[in-house]
């Protein structure tokens, strides 16, 4: 893996991939995605570019000019804070994000009969996303953070 890219940084990006880049921009630095997947989600166009080898995928929004706005990963090799959570239990994760001081952090349940159990722990304040099946953390999405309801702060 590529460690320019190891560190999930809340509201900035994963290493040196920054929320705000092109599509372009990221196919110089990842090359071409080896899927594409385009929606439309409430009127809003959204296009997600998934990179099989290390396990990650980016999204870009219409309303946000095509700029890089979602980040999502799901190996272990992807760090948060300086630890790989990927693959921990839920207890652990939540009690490591407590301490590093996140006090805003939400849990809430959304298992349905395909995903009898799927929790969520979020963080508004850091954009950030914890995805947990069966007790086991096993996606970390975010975005980057929000100066009020509409205006995103782009990391320089």
């Amino acid at each position: 893996m590529n460690e320019a890219i190891k560190s999930i940084l809340p509201g900035q990006g994963l290493g040196s991939i920054k929320f705000g880049i092109s599509r372009d921009e990221l196919k110089k630095i990842l090359g071409e995605p080896d899927e594409k997947d385009a929606y439309e989600t409430e009127g809003i166009k959204t296009e997600d570019w998934h990179y099989d080898e290390i396990e990650a995928s980016f999204s870009f929004d219409e309303e946000d000019d095509w700029r890089l706005c979602v980040i999502s990963v799901n190996a272990e090799y992807y760090e948060f804070k300086g630890k790989s959570l990927l693959g921990e239990d839920f207890d652990e994760v939540l009690a490591f994000l407590e301490e590093c001081g996140m006090d805003d952090l939400e849990v809430e349940d959304h298992s349905s009969d395909e995903s009898p159990d799927h929790k969520l722990i979020s963080s508004e304040d850091d954009m950030i996303n914890f995805w947990f099946d069966e007790g086991i953390l096993q996606e970390i999405q975010w975005g980057p953070r929000f100066e009020d309801d509409e205006s995103i702060i782009w990391p320089s």
